[in-house]
């Protein structure tokens, strides 16, 4: 069977399995299925002969895994998408913190003022990556990706199911719980007001530091006073002149890598569920302000880890590095960086308060900004890539040596320092993998890489480097 017999077939199958069995005048069972020699006499009745092997092929190779056989292979029936009235049978599950979904700009003015809804199917399908919502965008016109925030719904009540074929499906989507694309011009006048937003959140995270506690949602009174009062006594400044001995702070173990579409925010507290080891990220640092622009609502990956948690005041107590950054005189920046350890976070990406805090230490430094150094010292362009693998030693030293056993990475310096994705991979691969300076020291290594592009360019050099496919996502 050619890849045009196949197509026809597939859609054929889809219609009939999905939305139409009577059109072969077949019937579904509660569940959705039917059995293969049921379609396959119906299909040769209606002029449409399919072998067993053909449709073995059809099932094993259709890129989305429309189709799924039952255990002993007797009966078949769609994944996901009906139409009709069936019970799939799936359990609710927890989805990731972030799903997306893909539609043609030309839906946004209606799922702006409705939210997603169902329609015709029986549930809404989001995706866990946004290549894949991309594809299903482009079937409908020019594509728009939405980011839904699925922890948020799920926390609110919604329930999540996920499909055979790893499609996530949820009854509705509410507005508040999208993020339209930027390109849209309404989402314009959205973004502004998620800026406001931003804003406000890390002046209740300040307020909160101060005061040394918060309320939960539902009156639960959370004392955070004891914790940040070490993080920020206990925050020194750690500088390259003065180099840490990491020698003797564990034996060689097999380090697990992962990369994944988390946020840093998301990643240390899917870590912290397994309390084993000493937990610590690196903060992307602007490298002459606290916390970057996080008051301001600036959206980064230091105004996030600034925004929902005690760091804004350890980085308070460490004002050497921001006043010896400022008097350099090159966007390189200097070998410096700030510990901090054991810093309570107690807001989720959303702005949501958390229940119980994540204690995590944080390892404070910049990236040289590459585009800076492009556009106004175009001659130290050569001294990119040694700055950048000398301070990600520096960084990982700083971690062995402080005892840290599972560590929060990702692509540092690759959004506005613009550093290359594919340089930085590589650069943590030869310090972490096979014979590396710092192969065997950590129990785990995960690259949080919140990647919205359609063709994840930022995250794949990342699972190229470090063997973590897609699935890790």
């Amino acid at each position: 069977m050619n890849e045009k017999q196949r197509t026809k077939t597939s859609n054929l199958l889809s219609l009939v399995l999905r939305h139409e069995p009577e059109h072969l005048g077949i019937q579904l069972d509660t569940s959705g299925w039917v059995e293969v020699e049921t379609l396959l006499s119906a299909l040769e009745r209606h002029g449409r002969p399919l072998s067993r092997p053909e449709l073995q092929e059809i099932v094993e190779t259709n890129e989305k895994k429309r189709f799924a056989f039952n255990e002993d292979g007797s009966r078949i029936r769609a994944s996901q998408g009906h139409s009709v009235e069936v019970s799939l049978g799936y359990l609710p599950q927890t989805p990731p913190e972030r799903l997306f979904h893909g539609t043609a700009t030309r839906f946004l003015p209606s799922i702006r003022a409705q939210g997603l809804r169902k329609g015709g199917r029986h549930h809404v399908h989001l995706s866990a990556d946004a290549a894949a919502a991309h594809k299903v965008g482009q079937r409908h016109g020019k594509p728009a990706i939405l980011m839904v925030q699925a922890g948020a719904m799920q926390a609110a009540g919604h329930a999540f199911f996920l499909s055979e074929n790893g499609v996530w499906l949820t009854e509705h989507v509410p507005v508040e719980f999208i993020e339209f694309p930027p390109e849209d011009s309404t989402a314009q006048t959205s973004s502004s007001v998620k800026r406001s937003s931003r804003s406000q959140f890390a002046k209740d995270t300040v307020a909160i530091c101060e005061a040394g506690y918060y309320s939960t949602p539902g009156g639960r009174v959370v004392q955070i006073a004891d914790a940040l009062h070490h993080a920020v006594s206990h925050t020194v400044l750690h500088s390259l002149e003065a180099p840490l001995d990491h020698s003797d702070s564990a034996p060689s173990v097999a380090t697990k890598f992962s990369a994944t579409g988390e946020t840093t925010v998301e990643a240390l507290r899917r870590m912290a569920k397994n309390p084993q080891g000493h937990l610590a990220c690196l903060n992307f640092a602007s490298a002459k302000n606290p916390g970057g622009g996080f008051l301001g609502g600036a959206e980064a990956q230091e105004e996030s880890l600034a925004r929902s948690s005690g760091l804004y005041p350890c980085l308070l107590a460490a004002p050497g590095y921001y006043e010896r950054n400022r008097a350099c005189r090159t966007t390189l920046y200097l070998d410096l960086a700030i510990w901090s350890p054991a810093v309570p976070f107690f807001r989720d990406d959303s702005g949501a308060l958390l229940e119980d805090p994540v204690l995590a230490s944080v390892i404070t430094a910049p990236a040289p900004n590459a585009g800076a150094v492009d556009r106004n010292e175009p001659h130290r362009i050569p001294e990119i890539e040694p700055t950048l693998r000398r301070r990600g030693a520096f960084v990982l030293a700083i971690a062995a040596a402080r005892g840290v056993r599972r560590l929060v990475l990702g692509a540092w310096g690759c959004g506005v320092f613009r550093n290359d994705p594919t340089m930085v991979a590589r650069m943590f691969g030869d310090l972490l993998l096979g014979s590396g300076k710092f192969a065997g020291v950590f129990d785990e290594v995960a690259f949080a890489i919140y990647d919205r592009s359609p063709d994840q360019s930022v995250l794949k050099p990342f699972e190229e480097v470090f063997r973590c496919g897609p699935a890790s996502r």
